[in-house]
Order: C-alpha cells, then structure tokens, then sequence
C-alpha cells in the first residue's frame, strides 16, 4: 500500500502548533502546583517517622516504580511505530515518541475523558501520515486496547477474588449511570447540529452562511471519501497479512499495561508493605476509569481523592499519605514535567535544523 503523499494543511498544522503551545503553558502552571499539593499531603497525612526513614529503604523499588511509570512511553511509541511502517510511512522512532508525548502531554492538561487520541491524530497527520491512515492506527489502538482489558480484568477479578469489593460495585453503578447520560448528551448534540446545519444550507440564517456553509460541505465530502478509503484499506490490509503484527503489537499492549498499572505495587514495596500485585493492577484500573468522570484537567485533586478513598483499607493509616502523594507524584506530575521538557527539546531542535536548512539553501555556489 502506497502511503499519501499529499501534504498536511497548514491551516491544520497552525491550529496544532498553537493547541500545544497552551499545553506546554498549562503543563509549567500544573506542574509546581501539583508538586506542593503532594508535599503537603505527604507531610499531612504520613506518620512522619516514615518520612524520616524513607534514606533507609529498599531504594529499588522506587527505581522498579520510576521505569514503569516511564516505560509505557517506549510501548506506545512502538505501536505506532509498527503500523506506520506497516502501512508503509517511512517514520522514525523518534517520529512516533513525538507523536506519543504529545498525546500524553494533552491528556494531562485537559480533562481526562478528551483523551489524547485528537493530538496523535493530528501530530500523525503532521508527519505525512493521510488522514485516514492516521485514523487507523488510532482505531487499531483502541481495539488492542479492548481486547487486553477484556480479558485481564476479568482474569483479575478472578485470580484476586475482588468480586465483592465495594468499590467495584459502586465503580459499575456509577458508569451506569454515567455511560446513558453522556450518550443521551451526545445524541441530542448530534441532532442540533444537524439541524443547525441544515437550516444554514436551506438559506434560514442568511446568504452569505448558505454558500460558506455549501463550501465547508463540499471540503467535508471530499475529505471523508478520501479517509474512508484508506481506513478501509488499512483495515482491510491488516485482517489479510497483518495478523502477525497484530499479535505482536497486542503483546506489547499488555506490557505496556502491566507496567502503568504496576507503578502503585513497586511504591508499596518501596514503603515497606507487602500487597497483592493482581488486586493493585485491578484497582489502578477501576481508579483510571473513574478519573474519566472528573472534568479537572489531567483529573487532578479527584485522581488522589479516588486513590486515598480505594486504598486506604488496603494500606497502612500511616502509609497512605506518601502513597498517594508518591503515586500521583510518578504517574502523572514527574511525567508532565519530563515530558515537557523533552517535547519542547524536540522544537528547539527542529527550530534549529530548519534554521541551518534555511541558510544552507541561501548560500551561493562560491559561499558553499
């Protein structure tokens, strides 16, 4: 399959740059704030004596606990890095860990459910990748997604005997509740734009928004055929000879998974509390998905709210404090910072290059 080569918009690219701009803004904003919240929660809710040992314990663990916050940026990456080259874009790594640390980077400062998936469509778009191909690597993500939940949570509900936690059958109820309030949102948002739209093509709104809105239509179809097509090509490709890659990249999503959720063990250990690693797996599943229903950015202040009130029967009184700060701390905060600054290294760098391209291809012979 012969990768797109039509260029980018750059009106496309324009909006991009400057959505990401405010990301890294609200990111050195959240950073310091989020940074003294967990000092103050550590201080506050953590027998200080802990505090004052914490130069006496197993410093490994807190290591094992830093790679595997962080390790899930190298899986994501060679995810879509594998498709990307499978559909035949020739991209580097360092391409795709851009694309994985933007997405990452606007996830966090905006509310959890927007999710990152707009950002890594548009940084992939950025990169040459057509729209549509771009809106099948984000689609196959979603089902190895799916898939690896479907059958670890299941599994781990089993294997820890958690079938009769409170907390899961409050997390299922609320996501009841909560999943037929966003549809009946949603359907009802769909329905005003459509006729909304319509009456703008019918003339009811004036002259002038009838023939913008007749050219926007006319854009929007041509568009849509053409992603289409390559979605349905992509998909179409992977189910004939992608198989393979799809059992490779489905490992990797369980590795990548396993790590995220794993962070919360390796500090428990690092504290000096021996727990179960399949029951922490399974509750650092249930508090993402709550964080989904938080509408602060990056869900902060309720993402520790959910952690202290899910562990806190599971953890010593005198550990949940730094526990929650510690996770929070590694999960998310250390994360936005360091991301922040290797995603803005990354513009100076390409700043840079252009820079040199520029001159270079100012030069005359005889300068050269």
């Amino acid at each position: 399959m012969k990768p797109s080569t039509a260029p980018p918009d750059p009106s496309e690219n324009g909006g991009l740059g400057r959505s990401f701009d405010r990301v890294l803004r609200t990111a050195l904003f959240l950073v310091p704030f989020g940074v003294l919240g967990n000092l103050a929660l550590s201080w506050f809710a953590t027998d200080h004596d802990v505090l004052r040992n914490l130069g006496d314990l197993d410093r490994r663990y807190l290591y094992l606990a830093l790679f595997l916050a962080l390790f899930p940026w190298v899986t994501n990456t060679l995810r879509l890095l594998i498709w990307a080259r499978f559909i035949g874009h020739r991209v580097s790594f360092r391409d795709m860990f851009r694309v994985t640390l933007g997405a990452e980077l606007s996830s966090s400062v905006f509310p959890t459910s927007s999710g990152g998936e707009v950002f890594r469509w548009g940084m992939m778009v950025q990169k040459g990748i057509s729209q549509g191909h771009a809106a099948s690597i984000v689609t196959l993500g979603y089902i190895e997604d799916m898939l690896f939940f479907g059958v670890a949570i299941p599994l781990s509900i089993f294997l820890s005997r958690a079938w009769d936690l409170p907390v899961l059958r409050m997390l299922g109820r609320q996501v009841r509740g909560q999943a037929l309030l966003v549809i009946v949102v949603a359907v009802l948002v769909i329905v005003a734009l459509r006729l909304l739209f319509k009456a703008a093509l019918r003339g009811f709104l004036g002259e002038a928004v009838r023939r913008r809105g007749l050219r926007m239509a006319g854009r929007f179809k041509r568009k849509s055929r053409r992603t289409w097509h390559d979605f349905r090509s992509v998909h179409e490709l992977v189910i004939a000879r992608g198989k393979s890659r799809f059992a490779l990249t489905y490992l990797i999503t369980a590795v990548q998974w396993t790590c995220r959720y794993s962070v919360v063990t390796a500090l428990a250990y690092f504290l000096g509390a021996r727990v179960d690693p399949v029951m922490f797996f399974l509750l650092q599943w249930v508090i993402f998905t709550a964080m989904m229903f938080i509408p602060t950015p990056g869900a902060s202040g309720g993402a520790e709210a959910a952690f202290y009130l899910v562990y806190q029967a599971l953890l010593p009184a005198g550990l949940i404090g730094i526990a929650t700060a510690g996770w929070r701390m590694l999960t998310f905060y250390f994360q936005l910072a360091l991301g922040s600054i290797i995603f803005l290294a990354f513009n100076i760098a390409d700043a840079r290059t252009r820079a040199r391209r520029r001159q270079d291809g100012g030069q005359s012979p005889a300068d050269a």
